[in-house]
């Protein structure tokens, strides 16, 4: 079972946030994974930053780390399906949020996030908060 890291997880991991740490310690790191989609938001977050260098250099060993998942036809294609059903819901979210879940699923992944309600509009996609969990 492979893992993979919302932005707001990356962002408590390297900020040192213990339930974070402890987690990846325990599910070990070739089981971890992010997005293209999140590094592209943690690259932004850097660039807006007060500490522009130091930040981009935590993002740079951070992708060293965890190596994102790219986008594939396939999670394209999810992405399309899942944006025009939540928009017929009514219930439409954030386009790299359904990005980023168009490509857990096509991983058939886990996402971990602590973002709980956007994610869990989307069908059949597993989701887990470890902010929350001891």
């Amino acid at each position: 079972m492979i893992y993979i890291l919302d932005t707001d997880i990356c962002i408590y991991w390297l900020k040192g946030i213990d339930n974070i740490k402890d987690k990846i310690e325990q599910i070990g790191l070739k089981n971890i994974h992010t997005t293209i989609i999140t590094t592209a938001e943690l690259y932004h977050g850097a660039f807006h930053s007060i500490k522009v260098k130091e930040n981009l250099k935590s993002v740079e060993n951070f992708i060293k780390i965890i190596k994102p998942l790219p986008i594939t036809k396939n999670s394209a294609k999810g992405f399309g399906r899942i944006k025009s059903e939540l928009k017929r819901q009514g219930k439409i979210i954030d386009n790299f949020d359904i990005l980023i879940a168009s490509i857990v699923l096509d991983n058939e992944g886990i996402l971990v996030t602590n973002n709980i309600g956007h994610f869990n509009r989307i069908k059949k996609l597993r989701i887990e908060n470890w902010m929350t969990e001891p």
